[in-house]
């Protein structure tokens, strides 16, 4: 049954209520006001200035990974937990336990957390507190989240060491949330996994699942605490995993995370000098749940913005339904990802084999596409994206456009990425295609090594509106393009495909128009009188080709045949439509 805008937003801002009595201002969370420090303008330009501040210092930041690995097995943890304001640490008590390294959170109040100046003089003042002990600080990671409760400013310190100095890594991380799904209630299952597999994931995107441990980080008003720490506990034994008890905030503001930890038997896939040119770049299914949840959250604060999407865009009911299908994904662990990359592993102390094993992986998540970024700076490689396959690109284009999210591309928990030489890549690909709910692709490659450089479709720009983040990554210019052309995949070219089967009747168009616009192809979709459909697709040969491939995985239609025919590239289309 339909449900009126006005039913839609009363539901809404009931939830709202509900969050808000507790001390959350969800709207402002959910629409990334108050998740993460962001990364490239306040997050990396403070780190920046703390290096400077701090050099002489016994401190080290370690090189930007998704994960913290350590040489050994039997993880020990002392956390400590101290204001932001004015950190005090129990330094004797670290000195005696002698770490490894160290994992940081960081929630910070969204005043000190604004500007890169503001966050480093936070950061300033605890590492100036670290430097009284004495050995060297080694931060394996660290995290930052904002709260919009100036209270609510902690840090938390997971000192870590490993107890057996055997040939085993044990690889640690740490992520939080507050609140992931607007329309949830608090404490809830989903909220929970979400937040635990938003920690997992950079585990298990080196291929680390075995003996998973849990520190887990959890807060929230008194009626709502005990309910939060059994739904974790609940999800943690659904995992196999171990719980530890640990000291928590207890500040009564809503927090849901942990600092995971997993043992891994062979070598991680960190072969970053070992990416050579014609790599290939997977990734195991289409990205963007932020700019989802953010526009619907949006849309119910703001009726003109409201109005507009159903005009423009879509229902406001099909955008509820790709909300559920992102946070189902978001909700399902990526362990079964994790099998694949580790039977692509070398064993410890072997050497890399580019046709067995697997160079280089990344989570797809706050940073979205930049993260593909940061591979190329650390392999020094120049990296081209062919496409930027997004849920649903025509919501990422309206909440770029609408200054909902400045980078419409980021996620939570979202896909994995990997770095396969053209040898091994068919492998990886049947692999990950055989796990339920994936829709694994290739989407770019590696064409040189030296620069560190990103080139992405021009297209981007729809769904990345900040002008400083765009400054960031080099766009396929005509120029750029002519030289990618040389790469078979890259080249234009035009498919006229027809497909026989039940294929009308069912949604079969609409979702066509979607995968095309997901991999930057124009062109159109139409019903024939004999009941098949017939498409026009132009753009580069390397999306066409993995648009044929989407066809097939349609699963409102039952495809009987595809017929293709390739022609060269006309120009034809300006978009992709539908009649």
């Amino acid at each position: 049954m339909k449900v009126s805008k006005e039913e839609r937003i009363s539901r809404f801002l009931n939830h709202v209520g509900k969050y808000a009595s507790i001390g959350v201002n969800l709207a402002s969370l959910a629409l990334g006001c108050s998740v993460k420090v962001d990364l490239y303008n306040v997050l990396y330009p403070a780190l920046s200035i703390v290096k400077r501040e701090l050099g002489e210092l016994n401190i080290k930041i370690a090189p930007r990974e998704d994960v913290a690995v350590l040489k050994g097995s039997e993880l020990e943890v002392m956390r400590i937990i101290t204001s932001v304001d004015s950190p005090k640490l129990p330094i004797n008590s670290i000195n005696d336990f002698n770490p490894d390294s160290l994992i940081l959170l960081v929630e910070a109040f969204q005043g000190n957390a604004s500007d890169p100046d503001s966050f480093a003089n936070v950061m300033i003042k605890l590492f100036r507190e670290l430097a009284k002990v004495n050995r060297e600080i080694v931060i394996g990671k660290g995290h930052s989240i904002v709260s919009t409760q100036p209270n609510a400013s902690i840090h938390v310190l997971d000192f870590i060491k490993t107890k057996i100095k055997d040939d085993a890594y044990t690889l640690v991380n740490n992520d939080t949330i507050q609140v992931i799904d607007p329309m949830d209630e608090i404490a809830s299952r989903r909220q929970v996994s979400v937040a635990l597999n938003n920690a997992l994931n950079d585990l298990f995107s080196k291929g680390a699942f075995k003996d998973l441990e849990f520190y887990p980080i959890y807060d929230a008003p008194d009626e709502y605490n005990h309910k939060l720490f059994n739904e974790v506990k609940a999800y943690v034994n659904e995992l196999g995993g171990k719980l530890h008890e640990v000291e928590q905030p207890n500040l009564g503001y809503l927090l849901i995370g942990s600092t995971v930890a997993s043992r891994l038997d062979r070598e991680p896939p960190m072969f970053y000098n070992e990416v050579k040119e014609g790599f290939k770049i997977v990734v195991t299914r289409p990205f963007g749940e932020l700019s989802i949840i953010g526009t619907y959250v949006a849309l119910h604060v703001d009726e003109e913005l409201y109005d507009k999407f159903e005009k423009e865009v879509m229902s406001v009911d099909e955008l509820e339904e790709i909300k559920e299908y992102a946070l189902s994904q978001m909700a399902k662990p990526n362990i079964d990802v994790a099998e694949v990359i580790y039977g692509h592993l070398p064993e410890i102390g072997r050497k890399f084999n580019s046709d067995a094993h697997i160079a280089a992986t990344i989570d797809i998540s706050g940073p979205g596409i930049f993260v593909f970024k940061e591979l190329a700076e650390t392999a020094n490689v120049k990296i081209r994206l062919s496409n930027i396959p997004l849920i649903s690109p025509e919501v990422a284009e309206f909440a770029a456009s609408n200054y909902v999210i400045a980078d419409a591309t980021a996620g939570t928990n979202g896909a994995v990425a990997l770095v396969v030489s053209s040898e091994l890549v068919d492998d990886v690909l049947a692999e990950l295609g055989r796990i339920p709910g994936l829709k694994p692709m290739v989407i770019g490659e590696v064409i040189g090594r030296g620069e560190g450089a990103l080139i992405v479709p021009d297209y981007v720009s729809k769904y990345i509106k900040d002008k400083a983040m765009l400054a960031k990554l080099t766009m396929a210019s005509n120029i750029l393009q002519g030289v990618a052309r040389q790469h078979p995949a890259l080249r234009l070219a035009r498919a006229e495909i027809v497909v026989t089967g039940k294929v009308q009747g069912v949604g079969f168009r609409p979702l066509v128009r979607r995968n095309a616009k997901s991999l930057g192809l124009t062109g159109i979709a139409k019903n024939n009188e004999d009941g098949s459909v017939s498409i026009i697709a132009e753009g580069e040969e390397g999306n066409i080709r993995a648009f044929v491939e989407s066809l097939r995985n349609i699963n409102v239609a039952e495809i009987k045949e595809l017929n293709i025919k390739w022609s060269n590239y006309k120009g034809e289309f300006t978009d992709f439509t539908t009649e």
